[in-house]
């Protein structure tokens, strides 16, 4: 691995960082800070507990197993600036930062957008490299948060796609599941107290789960989204040999073709002719699984033109021909 010419090993030198951030003297507590409000208060005393008894962790507490993170106060206006586009040298890997406001507020922006204020119980999501800002305004009495930067690149791809589906800000409660989880994983920035690299993982997937999980609730409350994909999924199993189209799916909803497709992807993010495409290889894909009927039937029970024509959409989807397919999980 290289070095900075002292013979240091990058991972070594990634957990002597990480040490500096969690002893710096931004630490929240080690000096003055906007105070929190009463439901917010006993996270931030915890953290600032966790934050007297700092760790540089054990040996497998690498930028690939592990995360980083830090409780802060802030009150340096002009320092305190982060630009998602400029932080990163020409070798630094992709990353994404979350941080969830405990006390004061700052300002989260993207670019081409105004700044919005972020107070007490709401978070980000900031993926390294994107065109967004974050920083402490002068009208600010202070920022304190507590943060996490994840490396993890599976992590970091699912978290980019809920960010660009729903936006980067959230709102949290104290009680919250995505809050307990965040909590922990700051808190364990100090301690390292996760038995081995396995369970860190498990803590970043379950914060990653909570995300998505807060997310698709908050995008569709009343559950909109998945009463519009079953029903055009029990649509399309209701007459399989004979494909449904999308101008009959609209007609039934009262609808024009563009009106019903700009009214499902709305609502879903999906195309419902690719839906309803979908559906059936899925089916399909069950069925090169489940049995050993030829490849000719199958097609032809899910609405084919024939086996080539199911060939070349199969692949569009998974990717690989129904007979490799069939092959690889035989």
């Amino acid at each position: 691995m290289r070095t900075r010419g002292t013979g240091t090993t990058k991972v070594a030198l990634w957990r002597r960082d990480s040490l500096e951030v969690i002893t710096s003297d931004v630490v929240a507590g080690k000096s003055p800070g906007p105070e929190p409000p009463a439901e917010w208060s006993t996270h931030l005393r915890r953290l600032v507990e966790a934050s007297q008894l700092p760790t540089q962790g054990p040996p497998w507490w690498t930028p690939t197993n592990a995360y980083f993170g830090n409780v802060e106060t802030r009150t340096d206006t002009p320092a305190y600036h982060w630009d998602g586009m400029k932080r990163l040298g020409r070798r630094d890997r992709p990353l994404v930062f979350f941080q969830l406001t405990l006390a004061g507020w700052g300002h989260f922006e993207l670019y081409g957008r105004p700044p919005e204020r972020l107070p007490p119980g709401t978070a980000f999501f900031a993926v390294v490299p994107s065109r967004h800002r974050y920083y402490l305004p002068t009208a600010s009495p202070g920022w304190t948060f507590g943060w996490i930067g994840i490396y993890h690149p599976y992590l970091i791809r699912r978290i980019a796609k809920q960010v660009a589906a729903t936006g980067p800000v959230l709102r949290l409660s104290p009680s919250s599941s995505l809050t307990a989880l965040a909590i922990r994983l700051v808190r364990g920035a100090f301690q390292k107290d996760f038995r081995d690299r396995f369970e860190v993982e498990l803590a970043l997937f379950e914060f990653t789960l909570a995300y998505e999980r807060l997310a698709h609730q908050t995008s569709d409350p009343a559950g909109e989204r998945e009463r519009l994909l079953e029903a055009l999924r029990s649509r399309v199993l209701a007459t399989p040999r004979r494909p449904v189209s999308v101008d009959a799916v609209a007609a039934e909803h009262g609808m024009s073709r563009s009106h019903f497709s700009h009214f499902f992807h709305e609502r879903t993010g999906l195309s419902p002719a690719r839906f309803m495409t979908e559906v059936r290889v899925q089916e399909a894909a069950r069925l090169l699984v489940e049995t050993r009927v030829p490849l000719k039937q199958i097609a032809a029970e899910w609405g084919f033109a024939n086996e080539n024509h199911f060939g070349k959409v199969f692949r569009r989807f998974q990717h690989s021909s129904p007979a490799v397919y069939r092959r690889s999980v035989a």
